[in-house]
């Protein structure tokens, strides 16, 4: 999938948590706009531990061409999460 239109995702008003879905099997569930950093080459997304109160515990880097899809069904929520 292109940076752009993981960008529009991103920037969509009013957001909508997202899911990016990868040709590996792996899933990232966005849920908030600051999680998702878009750059040429790269999607920087930011992870959540269920125990971290909506902080950013670690970042994953994927290629934005090894997204397959992006989901708009519901995303799971994290029991007192800010983000």
């Amino acid at each position: 999938m292109s940076p752009a239109q993981i960008l529009a995702e991103v920037r969509r008003d009013p957001f909508e948590p997202f899911r990016l879905v990868l040709a590996n099997g792996a899933i990232y569930d966005i849920r908030h706009p600051d999680q998702c950093m878009v750059l040429p080459k790269s999607v920087v997304v930011g992870e959540v531990s269920p125990t971290a109160d909506g902080f950013i515990e670690w970042m994953v880097t994927v290629n934005p061409w090894n997204v397959l899809r992006i989901e708009h069904e519901p995303v799971r929520e994290l029991a007192g999460s800010a983000i």
